[in-house]
């Protein structure tokens, strides 16, 4: 999560674009922040001395809250073509990631105004995307936190349990269930993700997803079954991880990937 980061003069992490030009991702920004405290612990370190990996979790933290907006969220300056997205558009991943990194450095340092920030950018998230916001809401009321809000719907698999953590660890501090509703949305969707021999990123485009993503989808529900107990989604992570060790499955995923990709390519030529 840490390997590669671009750091700037003030410690920051910068993303640069394929123009060549950087800006601070509140993605990056918050992986980065999360690696570095994750870092901390596993070495031992003591919050109350300050090691460098947590001084690097408050850096980062000390900007998601300057420059979070009025609305408690991060615009992204550039567009996402394979849905259609122009710029200043907010992420439900980025959302959800901040809120984890705000609730660590307020875990550290006690400041409330990053506890503020943090349920700011968890409303955000919440909010309808007809309103502005992250969220497309199901006949029953649950949401679908959208990592690129577009429309149609994109429903990326990865981004929406990356916010999920987010509001899973705020309801903890604030001693509300708030992410339960959310959870279930996510839970039940599953199945859609599934093409019977790899996993979809998305559900506006029926393409397999890359390795790397499929990887990531078995740790992210692992991880998700663990800390919601509940079993169902261990049980479709498992069910995934066979797909990654299964040598037919992994190269039609990668013929599809492929194919996927180069009528993109085609397209925007």
């Amino acid at each position: 999560m840490t390997a590669g980061s671009l750091l700037d003069h003030e410690g920051l992490v910068v993303t640069r674009t394929a123009t060549g030009d950087t800006y601070r991702n509140p993605v990056s920004i918050s992986l980065y922040a999360l690696g570095r405290h994750t870092g901390a612990l596993a070495a031992g370190q003591s919050p109350t001395d300050q090691p460098p990996a947590l001084r690097a979790l408050l850096t980062q933290a000390a900007w998601l809250r300057a420059a979070q907006d009025g609305n408690g969220g991060w615009r992204y300056p550039v567009s996402v073509p394979r849905y259609g997205v122009r710029p200043g558009w907010y992420s439900a991943m980025a959302q959800g990631l901040a809120v984890s990194v705000l609730l660590r450095a307020h875990a550290v340092t006690g400041e409330r105004s990053l506890l503020d920030a943090s349920e700011g950018a968890a409303e955000l998230m919440l909010r309808p995307l007809a309103d502005g916001g992250c969220a497309d809401y199901d006949r029953q009321g649950r949401p679908f936190p959208e990592e690129c809000p577009s429309d149609p719907a994109s429903h990326i698999l990865n981004g929406a349990v990356f916010a999920l953590f987010g509001l899973l660890e705020l309801g903890r501090a604030q001693h509300r269930h708030a992410h339960q509703p959310m959870a279930d949305r996510l839970r039940d969707s599953l199945t859609d993700f599934d093409l019977g021999y790899w996993t979809r990123y998305d559900l506006q485009h029926h393409a397999p997803a890359t390795l790397a993503y499929h990887c990531l989808h078995v740790a992210l529900l692992t991880a998700a079954g663990r800390v919601l107990a509940d079993r169902q989604w261990l049980t479709v992570a498992a069910r995934w991880d066979r797909y990654t060790r299964n040598p037919a499955g992994r190269l039609r995923a990668a013929a599809g990937k492929g194919r996927f990709v180069l009528r993109e390519y085609r397209a925007e030529s």
